[in-house]
């Protein structure tokens, strides 16, 4: 990460801000009350998730190539190789992503393995987050639209099916 603050890392820096206090206040409106009474086991867990949500994008491995791609300029382009790099490493460095839990074995066979309800959580308030922007992009939204292109164990599938059906209504503006 550059230690010399431009206004476009400034710019970087508050979409990060407004999304992880979309992905807070989704989890907290929304998924919270819902985990505390389904799933009270899981509950700590997920809080403790939520906390740390895309702490990674602040790391080397992702902030310039993200930074670059988002907000690029002449001497800070995007660069496609770079930003997939970034991408790769922000999934598996983040168990809210479900590209996390998927396996893919020496022999080519793709194995989905269940997601922890915790990470289901910060998962699907990662996604209703951009709802505070474009009400129309709620989390039940997204998965409908893009849910079967997904590699999803059953069990997963089935969490969420159970929790996206509170993710309807977008988030009120702050």
């Amino acid at each position: 990460m550059s230690s010399n603050y431009n206004s476009r890392e400034g710019e970087y820096f508050e979409y990060l801000n407004n999304h992880i206090n979309g992905v807070v206040d989704s989890w907290t409106l929304f998924l919270a009350p819902v985990v505390q009474k389904l799933y009270p086991e899981d509950y700590p867990d997920a809080e403790r998730s939520i906390a740390q949500h895309d702490a990674s994008k602040y790391d080397e491995e992702e902030f310039d190539a993200y930074c670059n791609y988002f907000y690029p300029t002449p001497t800070c382009p995007a660069d496609d190789a770079l930003f997939d790099l970034a991408w790769l490493h922000h999934q598996k460095s983040n168990p809210h992503h479900w590209q996390y839990w998927v396996l893919i074995r020496d022999e080519g066979d793709i194995v989905p393995m269940d997601m922890p309800v915790s990470e289901i959580c910060n998962m699907l308030s990662d996604w209703h987050a951009f709802s505070r922007k474009d009400p129309s992009s709620t989390a039940y939204t997204w998965y409908m639209k893009n849910g079967n292109k997904m590699i999803l164990s059953d069990n997963t599938r089935k969490i969420i099916d159970v929790l996206i059906e509170y993710l309807k209504e977008p988030l009120p503006p702050r």
